[in-house]
């Protein structure tokens, strides 16, 4: 809805009825070439639109002088979307927009309207329907109709025409504000815009999850291979397996292709038993020198034994003192041969009695020769 005051009206009329010479109001772009198909459902005034305005106040008696910058037109541009209207044969068009016509009329007088014209030739197709503002008291007032109305009109709109044609009203309460044809046309060239470069991103994303599924089908792909060779050369030693098993059980295959996989597999096996040979042959040399360094251990051991033995057998009172004095260091080497020779319980407690004396001599001396250096350092 647009409010006109009498400076406007002309160009106004140009514009709607495509008249020679008019100046293009808003920025949408008019295609020429389907101007023929634009239509009236109310043709305008021959005398022009202020001529019938002015005569139209006249006749209602305006009687308060009317302002230079008062109101004197209102225009609805009454619409849907391009896809009500996209397949809709033409006479179902045009029952849609008289419908519009009449719902103008019923409200506001059939006596006020100007013109109602249909435009064709811009994106989607709109009726401008153009009437003068006076009110049943036969005043000239655009605020009687519209101010603080609009929500209550657009409810009416949708009750009489919309619910009719399956049209849904917008939001009651809305914070939306009604703007003009000019800030509209701005709105729609920005969101067109966004649109534009939301599918170039769309496009680019596709693009991208193109490559990475190109890129996914290549590794499955090459996965794909992998796996059938895996089982091409599994289901290969399968029947080596198998052709080796017969062999080993003298089954001659009688094919040729069962006498290749039997020659296959034997040469396969030799040389897996010529690997496992080599290996027990190297584990066999290290076991022999293991051997052969036992037996010189034990050769030694022998005589180590039997030299403790004839230290036993002709000496056996200093056997019998080493093994007591030196019992933590003996004890492991001792413990390989028989007990010691049993001496008289005299004889052994005097040994025992001696190798006593001696410790405690050697302490003794101990003690001196600490005390002799502790003066000496003094």
């Amino acid at each position: 809805m647009k409010k006109y005051p009498q400076g406007d009206i002309a160009k106004v009329a140009l514009e709607n009825e495509r008249k020679e010479g008019y100046v293009r109001i808003g920025k949408e772009t008019i295609d020429t070439s389907r101007t023929k198909n634009n239509y009236h459902l109310i043709s305008p005034p021959d005398n022009g639109y202020t001529e019938f305005i002015d005569q139209r106040i006249r006749q209602a008696g305006v009687k308060r002088k009317v302002k230079d910058d008062a109101i004197k037109m209102v225009s609805f541009v009454m619409t849907s979307d391009k896809d009500f209207f996209d397949g809709m044969p033409p006479e179902v068009e045009r029952a849609f927009f008289t419908d519009c016509v009449n719902f103008v009329k019923k409200r506001y007088g059939e006596e006020n309207i100007i013109s109602a014209v249909v435009h064709k030739d811009e994106t989607t197709p709109h009726l401008h329907i153009n009437f003068v503002p006076i009110t049943p008291d036969n005043r000239l007032s655009a605020k009687y109709y519209f101010d603080g109305k609009l929500a209550e009109l657009q409810t009416a709109v949708y009750e009489e025409v919309g619910k009719k044609w399956g049209l849904s009203r917008g939001k009651v309460g809305s914070a939306a504000k009604h703007i003009d044809p000019k800030t509209y046309r701005k709105v729609v060239r920005q969101a067109t815009a966004d649109a534009r470069q939301e599918n170039e991103d769309l496009k680019e994303a596709n693009a991208t999850a193109r490559e990475y599924l190109d890129r996914t089908i290549q590794q499955t792909e090459q996965a794909r291979t992998e796996r059938d060779k895996i089982i091409a050369e599994r289901d290969k030693e399968a029947d080596y397996s198998q052709a080796l098993e017969e062999a080993k059980n003298g089954d001659v295959a009688h094919g040729k292709r069962g006498l290749k996989e039997q020659v296959i597999a034997l040469t396969i096996e030799n040389k897996r038993l010529e690997s496992e040979n080599a290996r027990l042959a190297k584990d066999n040399g290290d076991l022999f020198k293991e051997c052969q360094k036992a037996k010189g251990f034990e050769r030694k051991a022998q005589v180590a034994k039997n030299a403790m033995l004839a230290v036993r057998q002709h000496e056996p009172e200093a056997y019998a003192r080493t093994f007591f004095k030196a019992t933590s260091a003996m004890q492991s080497f001792i413990d390989l041969f028989a007990a010691p020779v049993p001496l008289p319980r005299n004889r052994l407690r005097e040994i025992e009695q001696e190798i006593e004396k001696e410790k405690r001599q050697e302490q003794v001396e101990q003690t001196k020769e600490n005390r002799s250096k502790y003066t000496w350092s003094k």
